[in-house]
């Protein structure tokens, strides 16, 4: 009884109901994705489509990011941080993930073509250069920086260095789309809050690496 009386109710309760109200931002700006998908009897067969459609999802994130950094530093008001954020990098957020889709089908269609042909050996390095291009795209995103080759080459090469939570991170976002493909109800309002929350940390630390501690001297 003692224990659940110091339970923090009301910090669990503003958590669990920012989580919800930022899931429906998301599926308010996501919304042409998901009724195309809604329609589509089977979206794998029109992956170039899809894959083009979710450049949408590239200023949504960038807000909810932005939000959760707005959390972060206190700010409790979820859906307003998120709209503002939206409206205000929609341009260069969706010019990125436009980009990325680009390069990502076309790498795809590489990929599909040289499997199982004289060219399969290049399967690996098309695969690696997918997974680079979605996790520079998803680090440059959560930056909310400007549209600069030095920024994306940065970014590059802390999702190169960082590798482990790069690859964490796209095993998330993976799991988050298979989701909304098959299991809307959940993947649409029970689980993008709290994935991209651990992408948007997992992100931070990448782009914004904690100083080594100086080690504590020995009193003698």
């Amino acid at each position: 009884m003692r224990l659940l009386a110091r339970l923090p109710y009301d910090t669990v309760f503003n958590t669990v109901y920012a989580g919800l109200k930022l899931n429906l931002c998301l599926v308010a700006a996501c919304l042409p994705l998901l009724a195309a998908l809604s329609v589509s009897g089977d979206p794998l067969a029109a992956w170039p489509f899809f894959t083009a459609l979710a450049a949408l999802c590239g200023p949504a994130a960038t807000a909810a990011f932005a939000a959760f950094e707005g959390l972060a530093e206190g700010e409790h008001r979820v859906g307003r941080a998120f709209w503002i954020a939206y409206r205000t990098s929609f341009r260069r957020s969706l010019g990125a993930a436009a980009v990325a889709a680009a390069l990502v089908i076309v790498l795809a269609a590489d990929f599909q073509l040289a499997l199982g042909g004289p060219f399969g050996a290049t399967t690996p390095m098309l695969a690696l250069l997918i997974a680079l291009v979605v996790a520079t795209t998803t680090a440059f995103l959560a930056t909310g920086a400007r549209w600069r080759v030095k920024t994306l080459l940065t970014c590059a090469y802390l999702s190169i260095r960082h590798w482990i939570l790069s690859l964490a991170n796209l095993a998330i976002l993976s799991v988050l789309a298979a989701a909304v493909v098959t299991k809307p109800a959940l993947g649409l309002f029970l689980l993008p809050a709290p994935a991209l929350y651990v992408v948007w940390a997992n992100t931070r630390h990448l782009t914004h690496p904690q100083p080594a501690t100086p080690p504590t001297p020995l009193h003698r």
